[in-house]
């Protein structure tokens, strides 16, 4: 039996294309106001049975199975997942899970995987948001997607760096700013590592921002930096990922270390 949940992500799926910069010295136009999207993304709880007998009717699952065993790799670990006489495997951040344990893990279904790591192709493989031990209430939240939606509260204080872009100059006048170069001065209020990327959210105090970055770039939550990056409009990353702003970053400055929540 299927169960529906819904649930809202923020992804992240590695975003390539062409960057257009420029700059202009008119004002931006106050009136075009774009208000931030967030997508709702339905999840279905399925049995493995029912996964390896039409992958293909699938898209974002949850299942509950038990740990048969794990493979290690850098970032990261693949774990044999069974549910009664059926197996598939399940990636996720590094962890550490004893066989037998019975784990629950939510994502996005991926057909022909290949591992360059491993040097295998996984016919399925459920690329999970989360983890969770059935037994206790630890999450293990996955480079493939989309961590805990609660964002940690800061205390936004900072001091612009000159030549800063409010976010909420940029988000009102998205459409003016579209493929344009920004500087923003923000506190890293949450994080989701991706594959090859990092998923952020800026907050300046007057409004919050979605950007992602290199993973090759160190910041933490907490952080307070100066972020140069390309204003993106009407931004769709495909299965439901839709972002009427998002700020492609080319640099990062860490200016202090990371603060404490409020």
């Amino acid at each position: 039996m299927k169960k529906i949940f819904t649930i809202t992500l923020i992804t992240c799926i590695v975003l390539t294309g062409l960057l257009v910069s420029g700059c202009t010295d008119s004002k931006p136009d106050a009136s075009n106001t774009i208000s931030p999207f967030t997508p709702t993304i339905t999840v279905e709880e399925v049995s493995i049975d029912e996964v390896l007998s039409n992958p293909y009717a699938y898209s974002d699952i949850k299942i509950t199975g038990t740990v048969n065993q794990t493979l290690d790799v850098t970032g990261y670990t693949y774990i044999e997942v069974t549910d009664e006489n059926k197996s598939m495997w399940v990636a996720g951040y590094t962890t550490s899970l004893e066989n037998g344990t019975e784990i629950t893990a939510s994502g996005n279904l991926m057909i022909d995987f290949p591992s360059t790591m491993l040097g295998k192709t996984f016919d399925v493989l459920l690329m999970a948001e989360s983890i969770s031990d059935v037994s206790s209430i630890d999450t293990i939240n996955s480079p493939h997607g989309i961590t805990n939606d609660n964002v940690v509260t800061y205390d936004i204080n900072i001091t612009p760096v000159e030549g800063s872009t409010q976010i909420a100059e940029i988000i009102s006048n998205a459409a003016t700013l579209s493929g344009q170069e920004v500087n923003v001065t923000a506190v890293v209020v949450k994080i989701t590592p991706l594959i090859s990327e990092l998923f952020l959210t800026l907050d300046d105090g007057s409004g919050q921002l979605k950007a992602s970055c290199p993973n090759s770039f160190l910041v933490s939550n907490g952080d307070n930096v100066v972020v140069t990056g390309i204003v993106m409009t009407e931004v769709d990353l495909g299965s439901g990922y839709y972002y009427e702003v998002l700020l492609q970053i080319t640099n990062v400055e860490v200016t202090n270390a990371t603060i404490n929540p409020s």
